[in-house]
């Protein structure tokens, strides 16, 4: 086992870390001339949050087995051992969740029929919940986007189910799925009256690892944001006055008969 651990220094304290967990961090692919300082500074902060708890957890646990380790009996000492071993497996989650999102990629883009897309989307939706209240203000007519239908299904499915997890235990929950036609893209939004956003977290709500769920991995808005930057969409997330959350995609409208060809109106 040692020789996939190192020993660093943290707050002039030696603790031990997971080789693969440096190796694999994809810090200096965040990092880069073109991302904003502010992000940056957030990205950071979270990856700093997250790695603190887990070394200093793994830190105490190994100070205090260091400490008693000739009073401690064999079984105390297997017992902190394996409380070592669960901080080590919570830091390789954190691994291979960095590792889930740089893997995921926009890899087959398409002229897209909007409406099949839209009707499938639909009875996989129904699927998961009845709660969402469907507005629909499209033109008659073919309506194509660029993109990969999987992606797209991905990003929407994400959000839907932030809102489902944001009107939880709400009196009278309301979600709303609108789509509609604006000139050059094609508008997809995800509305509901739930708990909303706290204004301190808005600013890391895309940083991948962040989450204010406990048993989530942080990745949904993350990789959702990736996604649609590939497929040359857009994604904006929007507190509401009144309570409750926008989440909105925009998606590139090209003409399907053209091989593609964008949409200019």
């Amino acid at each position: 086992m040692a020789s996939n651990l190192l020993v660093l220094f943290f707050r002039d304290h030696p603790v031990l870390v997971s080789k693969q967990m440096i190796n694999d961090s994809p810090i200096d692919k965040c990092l880069h001339t073109e991302t904003p300082v502010p992000f940056m500074e957030d990205i950071l902060s979270t990856l700093r949050h997250q790695l603190g708890n887990s070394v200093n957890a793994l830190k105490v646990t190994l100070d205090v087995l260091h400490e008693n380790f000739d009073l401690f009996n064999d079984e105390k000492k297997r017992e902190y051992l394996e409380r070592a071993q669960e901080v080590l497996a919570r830091q390789q989650a954190m691994v291979d969740a960095m590792r889930s999102y740089s893997s995921v990629n926009v890899n087959d883009q398409k002229p897209v029929d909007f409406l099949s897309f839209w009707e499938q989307f639909l009875a996989t939706l129904r699927q998961r919940t009845e709660k969402v209240i469907l507005i629909q203000n499209l033109p008659a007519g073919p309506h194509h986007v660029m993109g990969s239908p999987i992606a797209i299904q991905n990003v929407l499915m994400q959000l839907v189910e932030n809102a489902l997890d944001a009107v939880e235990g709400i009196e009278d929950p309301r979600i709303e799925l609108s789509v509609s036609d604006e000139a050059e893209r094609l508008r997809i939004g995800v509305r509901d009256n739930g708990c909303g956003i706290k204004q301190k977290d808005m600013s890391k709500i895309f940083v991948p690892l962040f989450t204010t769920k406990p048993k989530r991995k942080g990745l949904g808005l993350s990789i959702a944001l990736k996604l649609m930057a590939q497929m040359g969409g857009r994604l904006e997330i929007t507190p509401l006055a009144e309570g409750g959350t926008a989440a909105t995609i925009w998606l590139q409208r090209v003409d399907g008969e053209n091989h593609g060809q964008a949409v200019h109106q």
